[in-house]
């Protein structure tokens, strides 16, 4: 990567953050533009290796696919996964076992780094209570702009330094890694977007039967070898189905 590659995807991962408020409040950054999948494009488009770069980003895509924010928790960081793993990947041609165990460790340190992050916010954050207690509220207007510097620092620096100096490290370390180092980078990483879908199904499964649609569409890829198009118009067909049959227990008339 050169350095104007390297300076627009750490800009791109400052503006997908999800507590920058510069593309639609989080709605078109952090909710649409911040997913790995759609992330991946832009990073390919940058890199020039589109389809390197949405392969990659689907599996990193398949590990946070259940992930939510709620609240103030504090969750593994997505986005410094997705703008760390994905290029480092693409760059050093990484398989994507090792990308994504490359995600998985660059979302944890992500998830360190968010509390003195949230700490240093406090200081725009009361200087701007100061200026609305003595009046000054065009200038109290302007703090959230100008205080949102703090997040640059957390975000774009953290990501430049390790796309600009970390290709070569993840090259060397690729080289001169034991074949069977690199077995269990990818061993331990293919299995993690299972991890993905067990919090989405989780989230989705209200009673243990609805299991079996899963495994229906698992059969179908797996043993038939369907085509996902096809897959989804059975799940159209059964989802229609389940959904007549629940309203008419209710008593629903159609």
């Amino acid at each position: 990567m050169n350095l104007l590659q390297v300076i627009l995807i750490s800009l791109l991962g400052y503006l997908t953050f999800i507590h920058t408020p510069f593309l639609g409040g989080g709605l078109i950054g952090w909710y649409c533009l911040g997913r790995p999948l759609v992330s991946a494009l832009f990073i390919g488009l940058i890199l020039g290796d589109v389809k390197t770069a949405m392969i990659l980003g689907t599996y990193v895509q398949l590990i946070f696919i259940g992930l939510v924010t709620p609240g103030g928790s504090i969750t593994p960081d997505m986005n410094l996964a997705t703008f760390i793993a994905i290029p480092l990947g693409v760059v050093a041609h990484l398989d994507s076992g090792t990308t994504v165990a490359l995600a998985v460790t660059a979302s944890a340190v992500g998830q360190i780094m968010s509390t003195p992050c949230f700490a240093a916010t406090l200081l725009p954050v009361n200087y701007q209570k100061k200026l609305v207690e003595q009046g000054k509220l065009e200038a109290a207007a302007w703090v959230p702009v100008w205080g949102n510097v703090v997040k640059f620092l957390f975000r774009f620096i953290p990501t430049f330094i390790c796309l600009y100096w970390g290709q070569s490290a993840i090259e060397m370390l690729v080289a001169n890694s034991p074949q069977w180092l690199i077995d269990i980078m990818t061993i331990f990483g293919n299995p993690m977007p299972l991890v993905g879908f067990a919090i989405l199904m989780k989230l989705l499964v209200k009673n243990p039967t609805d299991l079996i649609f899963f495994t229906v569409g698992f059969a179908f890829v797996g043993v038939l070898g369907v085509d996902m198009l096809t897959v989804l118009v059975f799940a159209i067909l059964f989802a229609l189905f389940e959904f007549k049959i629940s309203r008419s227990r209710k008593g629903v008339q159609n």
